[in-house]
């Protein structure tokens, strides 16, 4: 092989050698931008547990002498709780004398907290007394064989409603209307007795008339007296 035969031949390799170099670098690259491209994405989640602290809001429980307490721990709390919370609490009145007025504390445990509420005894309420309302009778009279009224206004001097009415009971059981005399009537109302008098008096022009017989008789009889007296003398 001459000279010049050698020089091609080294030539041609060398550019052969370059070419394929060339296309074994630029192939991935093409390959890369001709080739549908598939991301995948891992997300990793990660749940971190955050713990609630648990705050209880107690009452201020009122109560009177000798009232036992509530039992209940949902009696004692502001606000609702969940179940599972409720489960857990613990409920201690023991330095509550509820026989002795006075303030005390009460306590409610979840887990290693301690919540102090207040629990005030106070001496059992006197209820004001009930004023009872008193009627005052009047005392009636009526002529000899007269009706006897049925109507409360006529024995009782105070002013009536008619609910008050309904409620009084009037006994005329020991008047006789068909006897000259004084009688007692009796009125109850509201748990009370109230005893009255009844006067039955004959017809005026007759007590004059009699008084006017009587009144001759006597005069006649004195008269007679007289004469006899003078006899005898």
């Amino acid at each position: 092989m001459d000279k010049k035969t050698r020089i091609i031949t080294v030539s041609t390799l060398l550019f052969l050698g370059i070419y394929c170099i060339t296309c074994g670098a630029l192939y991935p690259s093409y390959q890369e931008a001709h080739t549908p491209k598939t991301v995948f994405l891992l997300v990793e989640e990660k749940q971190i547990g955050v713990k609630k602290e648990v705050e209880l809001k107690l009452k201020e429980i009122e109560t009177e002498v000798n009232v036992p307490l509530s039992v209940k721990i949902a009696d004692y709390l502001e606000e609702e709780v969940s179940s599972e919370i409720l489960a857990e609490l613990k409920l201690d009145t023991s330095e509550v004398n509820v026989q002795q007025p006075g303030e005390y504390t009460y306590r409610v445990y979840y887990k290693k907290k301690v919540f102090k509420g207040k629990v005030i005894v106070k001496e059992k309420a006197i209820p004001e007394p009930i004023v009872q309302q008193t009627i005052t009778l009047r005392s009636v009279t009526i002529k000899l064989g007269e009706l006897l009224s049925t109507d409360l206004s006529t024995y009782v001097i105070e002013p009536l409603t008619e609910e008050q009415k309904l409620k009084m009971t009037l006994d005329l059981t020991r008047v006789n209307p068909n006897k000259a005399g004084k009688y007692t009537y009796t009125i109850s109302y509201e748990g009370a007795y109230y005893q009255g008098e009844l006067i039955i008096i004959e017809d005026q022009k007759i007590i004059e008339e009699n008084k006017n017989n009587d009144s001759e008789s006597k005069d006649s009889t004195e008269g007679q007296n007289e004469e006899e007296q003078k006899k005898n003398q």
